[in-house]
């Protein structure tokens, strides 16, 4: 359905897979590895969530990062309101905070 635009396997939805992956690996080890799932959930959060923005904000998001888009007019809209894309990136913005502290107090911690 989405063959030959930027959603199908493009620059940004091509690392889609690897961000659940990496999202699945950090859930997995929350508990017996914290440093290692703190890892892996940051950067499945880095991997995540330019496709949200993308969604959310398509047009400053396309002059910000200018590259090579499959489809080449630039979009109409600056915002766009989608109450789940929202909390998509709501949520990956407090994982990689919450990832982020972690790693910050394992390292204060052991020194």
């Amino acid at each position: 359905m989405f063959e030959g635009t930027e959603f199908g396997l493009g620059s940004l939805s091509g690392d889609k897979d690897l961000g659940g992956l990496l999202f699945l690996l950090a859930a997995l080890f929350t508990f017996k590895y914290p440093r290692i799932s703190a890892v892996s959930a940051l950067a499945a959060s880095v991997v995540s969530l330019p496709l949200y923005l993308y969604l959310v904000f398509p047009l400053p998001f396309r002059q910000v990062w200018p590259g090579h888009w499959t489809v080449l007019e630039l979009p109409r809209e600056s915002f766009i309101w989608d109450g789940w894309w929202i909390t998509g990136i709501v949520s990956i913005v407090l994982v990689a905070f919450l990832s982020g502290r972690t790693l910050i107090r394992s390292r204060t911690s052991t020194t």
